[in-house]
C-alpha cells in the first residue's frame, strides 16, 4: 500500500471515530454532563481540522497524479525522440531512468551500468581516458571550464555496424539534487553515414556494376595523370554485342546481368592495375597505365578468351575492342580516346556479321537446351521447305533459300521469352495463357530485327496469319503474307501434325494432308499447299515423316 492509500486509510478510521464519538455525546445519559459543551466544541473543531485535511489530500492527490502524467510525458517524449537520453553522477554508472533508444543501442538495460565500459568494453586505455574526462567534467577547475572538456570527450562511436554521435551536458540543481550529474545524449546516425557514403560513392561509381563511371575520368585526370609522367599509358573500349536484342526479348533485367557479368569478367582480367570505367548504356573504358601496347593487346586476348569461355545466359558476352596507347608526353590524351574509339567501331563494323552468327547459334542452343525446339523438328523442316521450294521452281542457292533455312531454324526463337509452364502445358489452354503464347511472333520478329535481319523478322512476324485473315498478330491476309512465311507455314503445319505433341498424339501421313487440303484457301495459301501436298505423294514419305 502507497503512501496516499495509507493516509486516506488513517483519515477513514478518524472520520468513523469521530461519528461514533458524537454518537455516544447524544445519549440521554450524557445530556446533564457539566464536560458536554466542551466535548461538542472539541469534536466540531476536529471536524473542521478533518475537512481541511481532506481538502490538502485532494490536492496532493491531484498534484501526484499531475506530476506522473507529466513523468509519463516526458519518458514517453523522450522515448520518441529517436535519441538516446541518460545522466550518470560521480559513480560513472547510468541512472535508474534513461530513454528507450539508449536499450536499442546497448542492446540491453544499461541502468547502474558503468557508462565507460558500456561504450568500450575491450579498450581499457580508452576506457581510463573517458572516466577521467567524465570527472573533469564533474568538478571543472579554473584551467578547464566545462565547454572545453566537453569538446574533448569522445564525440562518436561505432558499436555493432552502427555509428553513434554522443553530446554532454553538466547539470547543476542547486536545492533539488544535492551535485552535479551529467546527461549524456546519443544519436544513431547509421542512416545518415550510410547515406552520405552511398552518395559519395554514386558520384564516381557506376550503381549497377560497381565500376568507375564518367565522372571519375576527370578525378583520375587531375589526382593520378597529371602527378606522372603519364607515358605509356593504354586505353581500351569495348562495346558489348547484343545488349539491345537481350533488353527487347528477354527483359532489361536480362540485360542487366549480362552487363553485371561483363563487368565481372573485366575487373577480373584488368584487376587492380587498371581503371576500369563503364563509358555508357553497353560501352566499357579501361585505363592501364605504365602499359604499353604489347602488354595492353596481351590483356585484351585474355579478355576475348575469357568471354568466348563463358556461358550464354541467355547469350555469350561478346564485346567489339578498341585499343590505343600513348608513348610520347607531348601527345594529347583526348587523341588517345578518338584513336581507341575509332578502332572499336572498326572492328564492330567488320565482326558484325560473325557476330550475328554467334548470337543465332547462341539463342538456338539455348532453345534446344531449355526443350523449347527439337533439332529433328528443324532438321525435317528445313529438309520439307527446300524441296517444296524447289518445286514451286526457287533456285536451290538463292538469297530465298538462304532465308527459307534461317526461317526453319529461328520459326520458334520468340518462345524462348515465354515461360515453360505455359508454353509445355499439356492440358489445354486459358484464354489469358494462349495469349501469351501468341505473343511469340512479335517476340521473335524484335529478336531477329536486333540480329540486323528484317526480312527473316517479317517471315516469322507473319507465320500465325492465315489465307483468310483470320490468323494473328496482324490479321493480314492473302499476298500480304510474306510468300516465305506462306511457304513455311504449310510444312511447319505438317511436322507439327505428324509428330506427337505435349497436347495431342500424333496423326497419320493421310490424316496431316487431308488436314492440308481443308486448310487451303482458308488457312494455307491454296497454291502452295496443293503443291507441297503433290510433293508429299510423289515423295511416298511414311508415316511420321
Amino acid at each position: 500500500m502507497g503512501i496516499h492509500e495509507k493516509i486516506r486509510a488513517v483519515f477513514s478510521e478518524e472520520q468513523e471515530s469521530l461519528l461514533s464519538a458524537r454518537q455516544e455525546m447524544q445519549a440521554d445519559k450524557h445530556r446533564y454532563n457539566e464536560l458536554l459543551p466542551g466535548y461538542e466544541k472539541l469534536s466540531s473543531r476536529y471536524e473542521k481540522i478533518l475537512r481541511e485535511m481532506n481538502k490538502v489530500l485532494h490536492i496532493s492527490d491531484k498534484m501526484s497524479l499531475a506530476m506522473i502524467r507529466m513523468e509519463t510525458e516526458i519518458k514517453t517524449l523522450l522515448d520518441n525522440a529517436g535519441q538516446g537520453f541518460l545522466m550518470i553522477d560521480s559513480s560513472l554508472k547510468v541512472q535508474k531512468q534513461y530513454s528507450a533508444e539508449c536499450a536499442r543501442i546497448f542492446g540491453r538495460k544499461i541502468g547502474g551500468l558503468p557508462f565507460a565500459m558500456l561504450v568500450w568494453p575491450d579498450e581499457p586505455d580508452a576506457r581510463a581516458y573517458l572516466e577521467l574526462q567524465l570527472l573533469q567534467l564533474l568538478e571543472p577547475s579554473r584551467e578547464k571550464r566545462p565547454e572545453r572538456i566537453s569538446t574533448e570527450l569522445p564525440a562518436m562511436i561505432e558499436r555493432d555496424g552502427m555509428r553513434i554521435r554522443i553530446e554532454y551536458k553538466r547539470i547543476d540543481m542547486p536545492g533539488v539534487i544535492e551535485e552535479p550529474r551529467i546527461m549524456i545524449i546519443m544519436t544513431d546516425e547509421t542512416e545518415q553515414h550510410q547515406s552520405r557514403e552511398m552518395l559519395e560513392f554514386l558520384s564516381t561509381h557506376d550503381p549497377l556494376t560497381g565500376m568507375y563511371n564518367r565522372n571519375y575520368l576527370d578525378l583520375w585526370v587531375d589526382k593520378e595523370y597529371r602527378q606522372t609522367s603519364g607515358v605509356p599509358l593504354s586505353v581500351v573500349m569495348a562495346d558489348m554485342n547484343g545488349l539491345k536484342l537481350v533488353n527487347d526479348v528477354f527483359g532489361h533485367r536480362s540485360g542487366d546481368g549480362l552487363l553485371i557479368r561483363a563487368s565481372e569478367l573485366i575487373l577480373r582480367i584488368f584487376r587492380e592495375e587498371a581503371v576500369c570505367i563503364r563509358w555508357g548504356g553497353d560501352e566499357f573504358l579501361i585505363l592501364l597505365p605504365d602499359t604499353d601496347a604489347e602488354a595492353c593487346q596481351s590483356k585484351v586476348r585474355h579478355l576475348m578468351e575469357a568471354f568466348e569461355d563463358s556461358e550464354p545466359s541467355p547469350i555469350k558476352i561478346s564485346m567489339a575492342v578498341g585499343t590505343a596507347t600513348l608513348t610520347h608526353p607531348e601527345e594529347r590524351f583526348s587523341e588517345l580516346f578518338v584513336r581507341a574509339e575509332k578502332e572499336m567501331y572498326k572492328r564492330k563494323l567488320i565482326e558484325s556479321r560473325n557476330v550475328r552468327r554467334q548470337l543465332i547459334e547462341d539463342i538456338s542452343g539455348k532453345m534446344y537446351a531449355s526443350g523449347i525446339e527439337d533439332p529433328a523438328h528443324i532438321a525435317r523442316v528445313t529438309d520439307m521447305a527446300l524441296g517444296l521450294a524447289e518445286r514451286m521452281d526457287i533456285p536451290r542457292y538463292s538469297s530465298q533459300t538462304e532465308l527459307l533455312q534461317k526461317l526453319a531454324a529461328l520459326h520458334d526463337v520468340g518462345k524462348i521469352a515465354i515461360p515453360k509452364d505455359i508454353l509445355l502445358n499439356a492440358g489445354e489452354l486459358t484464354p489469358y495463357q494462349r495469349e501469351i503464347v501468341q505473343t511469340h511472333s512479335e517476340i521473335g520478329y524484335r529478336l531477329v530485327f536486333s540480329l540486323g535481319e528484317p526480312a527473316l523478322a517479317e517471315s516469322i512476324l507473319s507465320l500465325h496469319e492465315r489465307w483468310d485473315g483470320n490468323g494473328y498478330p496482324h490479321g493480314i491476309m492473302k499476298d500480304q503474307i510474306p510468300e516465305p512465311a506462306r511457304l513455311f507455314a504449310v510444312v511447319d503445319a505438317y511436322d507439327v501434325m505428324t509428330h506427337d505433341q505435349p497436347y495431342r498424339n500424333a496423326l497419320s501421313r493421310e490424316e496431316a494432308i487431308s488436314r492440308i487440303k481443308d486448310g487451303s484457301g482458308s488457312q494455307f495459301d491454296p497454291v502452295i499447299a496443293e503443291k507441297f501436298v503433290g510433293w508429299l505423294e510423289e515423295r511416298q514419305l511414311p508415316p511420321g515423316g
